[in-house]
């Protein structure tokens, strides 16, 4: 007669073990099968209503960051895309949801410019979990009404708590249970009064960085998606904070090439005295459409085609449209040169192979009338045989030990006829400091020129002005701080910054004196 060799008690424990390392298996087979789904897949399934147009490049390169952002504790994502571009439909409600249901977020805070906004937000949120059957039947343990269930502050029957903040509101050592948030989503938490208010854009970024950073933990993700309201705007000055990793996307990434053309489509399409101008334009840009999106390229033409866009320049105005559409808030009626200076013909790609002339220039932006966090400027400029200027730049905030390094190092690669350093006040000594490194490490036999200017800085700046009219400047396409250079000319005299510039015009009056020399 045969009998259990164990009893009956530990039979049915050794079942119970069993059962669970299978279904432990299963969850992680299935957690794997999910991971590999990107949030625009798994909110197209999801959220079939909400991702009815395929997905730009703005929102292909977003789903690729959050999709293993969880992973990747203490990151810090800063997007700026256009008004209209579909942010929040991805960031505060996609992954909001997904990061919830998953319970890869116990804690999560979502943050507007009011607590009305964010609530907002969260009852998109809330009407998801409670009114998708679809996402009902996928996470049957997190969805439907939680325990706690109120107009700023939800918990998921899961155990993951989602709430709702505005700018400004008392946060500081909030927690549920002994989590601090682990997920900090962003959106939109500046409006458009900061555009006009210097206070106002100051008290929100104190608030930003000195409160609702710090209600969270070194592990605290946090995404801030914002439109671009002012060049001196929180989203736009995290683009060059250290730790966060930024990206500008604009409606508009190419212009098109025949701005001849579109200047005369403007002019049919708002032409007062003819009552069909609407229909008149249209069947100029029917018969001229291939010239007409020649070198264009936008970031979502499934939904704003460049057509639709170029209409909502002229009918919203180009200061509205650059500021909501591309990521360049500043008034054209307030700067010095028109837009169409800056067209697709302004970039190149790589350095020609014969340049005649090579002159480097900084601007070390720490004289007596030098602003706080201004940029050290160091521009390249080279000249081709027919007087073309190409340029390259490296902006940043750096210390005078490692300007002095980072000159250096621009000179080795660039190989300059001449490096010129700005004299002003006790600038002067700077250019010691150059050549005493040029000798230490003996590589490059240059003695840096020292600049002294006497003439009104915006007077010198609006020397670059006949180069750009004659379309004779070229900048690095792939540079951001090129990019920087190029902005601060968009915005000149009235932005925040002219470092770059003011290193241009000062690489250019090099070259000019090195060829009168010749």
């Amino acid at each position: 007669m045969l009998r259990h060799t164990s009893s009956p008690l530990n039979f049915l424990r050794q079942q119970r073990q069993e059962l669970a390392r299978e279904l432990s298996e299963l969850r992680t087979r299935r957690n794997a099968r999910v991971a590999a789904v990107d949030l625009i897949e798994w909110g197209q399934r999801y959220l079939p209503g909400h991702f009815t147009a395929p997905p730009s490049a703005m929102h292909r390169w977003l789903a690729e960051q959050l999709g293993t952002f969880h992973t990747r504790r203490g990151s810090k994502l800063n997007v700026i895309g256009p008004r209209g571009g579909a942010k929040s439909t991805l960031g505060t409600l996609a992954y909001v949801l997904r990061a919830a249901c998953e319970a890869w977020e116990p804690y999560i805070w979502i943050v507007s410019d009011t607590e009305a906004q964010a609530r907002m937000h969260l009852e998109n949120v809330k009407s998801e979990l409670t009114g998708n059957p679809l996402l009902a039947a996928a996470y049957p343990g997190a969805c439907g009404t939680g325990p706690r269930w109120q107009a700023a502050a939800i918990k998921l029957p899961n155990g993951v708590a989602i709430e709702a903040y505005g700018t400004g509101q008392r946060i500081r050592g909030r927690r549920r249970g002994e989590h601090r948030p682990t997920l900090i989503v962003c959106d939109d938490i500046q409006n458009d009064a900061h555009m006009s208010s210097a206070n106002q854009r100051s008290s929100s970024r104190n608030w930003f960085h000195g409160t609702l950073l710090k209600a969270g933990t070194p592990r605290t993700n946090i995404v801030n998606l914002a439109t671009a309201l002012h060049r001196d705007a929180l989203a736009m000055q995290l683009q060059t904070t250290p730790g966060w990793q930024s990206r500008l996307f604009r409606a508009i990434e190419r212009w098109p090439q025949r701005d001849d053309l579109w200047r005369k489509w403007e002019r049919l399409y708002t032409r007062a005295d003819d009552p069909n101008a609407a229909e008149t334009a249209r069947k100029f840009y029917e018969v001229n459409r291939t010239a007409m999106h020649g070198g264009a390229e936008v970031l979502w033409p499934e939904v704003e085609d460049l057509l639709t866009l170029m209409q909502m320049r002229v009918e919203s105005g180009r200061t509205a449209f650059e500021r909501e559409k591309q990521g360049a808030p500043i008034d054209p009626d307030g700067c010095e040169w028109p837009e169409e200076y800056f067209g697709e013909h302004l970039w190149f790609d790589q350095w020609p192979d014969e340049l005649v002339l090579r002159t480097v220039a900084l601007d070390p932006s720490k004289g007596a009338d030098a602003r706080r966090g201004d940029y050290s400027a160091f521009v390249m400029l080279g000249i081709d045989a027919d007087g073309v200027l190409y340029v390259d730049a490296d902006l940043a905030r750096r210390p005078t030990p490692v300007m002095v390094t980072d000159g250096v190092a621009i000179c080795e690669r660039f190989r300059p006829a001449v490096f010129g350093v700005e004299a002003n006040q006790w600038q002067d000594l700077l250019a010691d400091e150059f050549a005493a490194e040029f000798r230490r490490q003996g590589q490059l036999q240059i003695a840096p020129a020292t600049i002294t200017n006497h003439t009104n800085k915006q007077v010198r700046i609006r020397r670059l002005g006949q180069h750009l009219s004659r379309r004779r400047l070229r900048f690095k396409r792939h540079s951001h701080s090129t990019r920087m250079l190029v902005d601060q000319l968009r915005d000149f005299p009235g932005g925040a910054h002219d470092d770059g510039p003011d290193a241009l015009e000062m690489a250019l009056r090099l070259a000019e004196d090195l060829a009168l020399r010749k």
